[in-house]
């Protein structure tokens, strides 16, 4: 009698470690977000996530794609003539005149550090012929790097159809442009210069208010509401966050940085809060509306997995196009 009661023992027990696992597997956290993903940036390996496989719009994340797909054809210094459709991109944009002339690395500084629409054009006609090429093409080639849950049809992140990524494949797309040097150089500066008297700050305001930002690229539209991918380190631990479907960015992302760094085993003290508020270089941006720090955003808690390699059910975005002319930061 006794020794029968021995399975059923290590099953309650089996049972209660599992179950112990399972509780262990769960975080709540307050935020906005509809999605994301940390990601350990060494390894690959994903820390925490929410809904890493659900369809949104990327925004100017988008850039990032373009970027690298750009320094897989062009070399920095050609020379790249700026046409009259790229000269008409929507804002948000630096401006540039139909004739003009800049090299591919200029183009590349003002398309990820102020996230120039007309930049990214400009260089998807010189890569591509025409922008709507140029999306069909960087589509096959982000597939061909992993991420299959990809598709796009601008080379700016402005809201289009068919148009769509999610934050399992953002943080995977970011770890590989963070491999290539000048890449990770550009999306780490806080200011640039190009042709003498242009000065691009940088839109990721992690940069300016804490060292552990590395490097990292905003988005805004109104159809997607804030998207960010950037790079934390600490130490010798670095990792990658994406986010979509944010209503206040820097208010979501702290406590995701501090819970990647907890995850990593190297936690940090609480990071101060930043405003809510877009920067824009100086002469060259329009005005755009961000929620100030008074505003009310609904805020709901949410249940994260920790580990998840993207196990959660994929789900489409039904939001509409948006009809706002400066769409995008």
């Amino acid at each position: 009698m006794t020794g029968r009661k021995w399975p059923g023992i290590f099953l309650v027990a089996a049972m209660a470690l599992w179950l112990a696992g399972a509780a262990l597997a769960e975080e709540d956290m307050e935020i906005s977000a509809k999605s994301f993903v940390i990601m350990d940036a060494k390894t690959g390996r994903i820390l925490l996530s929410l809904h890493p496989q659900m369809f949104l719009p990327p925004a100017s994340t988008l850039k990032v794609m373009t970027a690298m797909y750009v320094v897989e054809k062009l070399k920095m210094d050609d020379k790249v003539g700026v046409s009259p459709t790229a000269a008409a991109a929507p804002a948000s944009k630096i401006n540039i005149k139909s004739g003009d002339v800049f090299t591919v690395r200029e183009l590349l500084y003002a398309l990820l550090l102020s996230s120039a629409n007309d930049a990214a054009r400009a260089l998807a006609e010189k890569v591509s012929g025409s922008e709507d090429e140029f999306a069909r093409q960087l589509t096959q080639q982000v597939r061909q790097w992993g991420a299959y849950r990809t598709t796009l049809a601008t080379a700016n992140g402005l809201p289009a159809d068919n148009q769509f990524s999610t934050t399992q494949d953002l943080a995977l797309l970011f770890r590989r442009a963070m491999d290539n040097p000048e890449l990770s150089k550009i999306m780490g500066t806080k200011y640039y210069t190009i042709q003498g008297d242009r000065e691009l700050r940088n839109h990721n305001r992690f940069l300016f208010t804490t060292h552990l930002a590395v490097a990292g690229k905003t988005g805004f539209t109104r159809a997607s509401r804030h998207t960010y991918v950037g790079m934390f380190q600490n130490g010798d631990k670095a990792i990658i966050i994406a986010m979509m479907g944010s209503q206040k960015k820097w208010a979501d992302l702290r406590p995701l940085i501090e819970k990647g760094f907890e995850l990593s085993g190297v936690p940090i003290a609480k990071l101060p809060p930043a405003e809510e508020k877009l920067w824009f270089a100086k002469k060259h941006m329009g005005k755009y509306a961000a929620a100030s720090r008074k505003s009310k955003v609904k805020v709901r808690k949410v249940k994260v997995v920790m580990g998840s390699s993207g196990s959660l059910p994929a789900k489409k975005s039904t939001k509409k196009k948006s009809k706002g002319k400066k769409q995008d930061s």
